[in-house]
């Protein structure tokens, strides 16, 4: 489970409105400036959570590939832009298995056990480009800030994927929701 607690006003709502997503933290990054922030996917694009299989990927660049059933599947590690992961110390937990814009599946490692949350279009801004650059934050360009209740830091959460004729924000700006 994710160590920041998740709203329950939020992780309740019925609202179409709202962006469903499942979101995640990424292991092994505490001594790195991301360990401020979750991940989010559009539920759309997540097959599901499984147990990391023992049999860790090789990873080069961040992109490695396991055999999966009767498949091979290809490792996103989003880890490897923010600090280099020695395989033997791996902590990462769960495998989120996800379709990209293409429909190939693969798979991107996290700490724990992905969780739901809607998050409401008002909450998402776009980051600043020069954050990005610099950041290595490239492969996503929105935020979610999500208030917590008992006056508990609110959640920063990245949202990866979303496909701009998807979601309006409350400011008629539109932004994405399939994974590119």
């Amino acid at each position: 489970m994710l160590t920041t607690p998740i709203p329950k006003r939020l992780s309740s709502l019925d609202n179409t409105d709202n962006i469903r997503t499942v979101i995640f933290s990424l292991a092994d990054i505490e001594q790195t400036s991301m360990s401020q922030y979750l991940f989010a996917l559009p539920v759309e694009a997540v097959e599901k959570a499984i147990v990391y299989p023992t049999d860790r990927a090789i990873l080069k660049d961040g992109i490695g590939m396991i055999n999966f059933g009767n498949q091979n599947l290809t490792i996103v590690d989003l880890r490897q832009k923010f600090t280099t992961i020695d395989p033997q110390q791996d902590s990462s937990k769960f495998l989120i298995l996800f379709h990209t814009q293409s429909g190939e599946l693969c798979g991107l490692p996290a700490k724990s056990a992905p969780e739901l949350l809607d998050i409401e279009p008002d909450m998402i801004r776009e980051i600043p480009l020069a954050y990005r650059e610099v950041n290595q934050l490239s492969f996503v360009s929105h935020m979610a800030i999500v208030p917590q209740e008992n006056g508990l830091k609110p959640l920063q959460i990245l949202l990866l994927g979303l496909d701009r004729s998807i979601v309006q924000l409350g400011n008629n700006k539109q932004i994405s929701s399939h994974l590119n």
